[in-house]
């Protein structure tokens, strides 16, 4: 009886042994829940930031792409009679097509 006694003894002695262990893992298997809970939400805390960073940029580019249009819009188009003549070659060309040198007389 007494080594009967002596064996439950160290079967709970075992028992207690892995039920620290397991209390302990559990521990700290919540621990790392706890920290993975709070990465996560900073991660979307800054997901929702950068989301607010890119609907803004959006905004920005679609504000800068209006002035572009509005820019060339005012523009003169090559068909248009506005359009300055750098060159002065209208002004040589004569009504025959050929063009006269300055100083040249027809």
């Amino acid at each position: 009886m007494l080594n009967e006694l002596e064996q439950l003894a160290a079967k709970i002695g075992r028992v207690l042994h892995q039920a620290d262990t397991l209390a302990a893992e559990n521990q700290r298997l919540r621990a790392e829940i706890e920290r993975l809970q709070a990465e996560a939400s900073q991660l979307r805390a800054d997901r929702e930031a950068m989301a607010a960073d890119r609907e803004l940029l959006n905004i920005k580019i679609e504000e800068a792409q209006l002035r572009i249009q509005s820019i060339l819009d005012k523009l003169p188009t090559a068909s248009d009679a506005r359009q300055l003549d750098l060159l002065g070659d209208g002004k040589r060309a004569t009504s025959e097509g050929t063009q006269q040198a300055p100083g040249e007389h027809a």
